[in-house]
């Protein structure tokens, strides 16, 4: 198995104060990574580090290997965007909130366009949202390509986050998401478990690499503990709860709608 992505002896502080110290761990292809560990130890950092983002005050030491570009930490410029824009890559918070008029066709199609170059009509958008998303009990859509995500609820913003992303990022060899069932219901954070294992299905050479406290992701592979001391394998066969019902044998929830 191929290495994606390797992170060896890793160390960063912030404002000078330490926070990850030789942290090392390798992400294969097929593998869906869990990075665990207590809050504010650095995972988000560990993450946000890997694409090179919110780098103000961050000293980082260490080597972050992409297999495809090689040392993250030496791009810049146009190979670090290239690097960026290869990874599916969801982030922890929403910020939809200030968007005014700005539609749900705007954020998907600009996400399509940052991978592609190719944009999308609203036609085109809807269909993504009808592959992906399955319709509530009344046949309605949870949103549509006019909608507008600062009207949206918080489960709302996160369903429309994460679907920008693996909508227009299918093929990607790399996936790391940070938290994804934030402020999710029962509902849609079953529909996305399933999202994820979709894309994972389809593409079974795909690394994941993933944050999340919830433990109701069926294909999760391995899991990582991360420490003030390091990063290490958990040696406890990773196992998922069953709090928001059982998946099937291929690891999908039966959708509510």
């Amino acid at each position: 198995m191929e290495n994606i992505l390797s992170i060896q002896d890793l160390s960063i502080r912030i404002n000078k104060q330490p926070l990850v110290e030789n942290v090392s761990f390798s992400v294969g292809e097929g593998e869906a990574i869990l990075l665990s560990g207590a809050n504010g130890i650095g995972k988000s950092t560990i993450l946000k580090s890997i694409l090179q983002l919110e780098m103000d005050g961050k000293d980082i030491s260490g080597q972050i290997i992409n297999r495809s570009f090689g040392n993250v930490l030496s791009l810049n410029g146009t190979e670090l965007q290239r690097f960026r824009s290869s990874i599916a890559y969801i982030q922890q918070k929403d910020e939809y909130s200030e968007m005014g008029s700005i539609q749900v066709r705007d954020i998907i199609s600009e996400s399509r366009e940052a991978h592609t170059g190719k944009n999308l009509s609203n036609a085109e958008v809807n269909d993504l949202i009808d592959k992906w998303i399955p319709r509530r009990s009344d046949g309605k859509r949870v949103f549509d390509a006019n909608s507008k995500p600062a009207k949206f609820s918080g489960g709302e913003q996160r369903l429309l986050s994460v679907l920008s992303v693996i909508a227009t990022r299918p093929n990607a060899e790399l996936m790391i998401i940070d938290e994804p069932l934030n402020n999710l219901d029962f509902v849609n954070a079953r529909n996305i478990s399933n999202l994820i294992n979709r894309v994972i299905k389809d593409n079974p050479k795909m690394g994941l690499l993933m944050i999340s406290h919830c433990r109701i992701f069926p294909f999760i592979t391995r899991e990582i503990g991360l420490t003030a001391k390091g990063a290490s394998l958990v040696e406890e066969r990773y196992a998922c709860h069953s709090c928001f019902g059982e998946a099937n044998a291929e690891g999908f929830y039966t959708e509510y709608r």
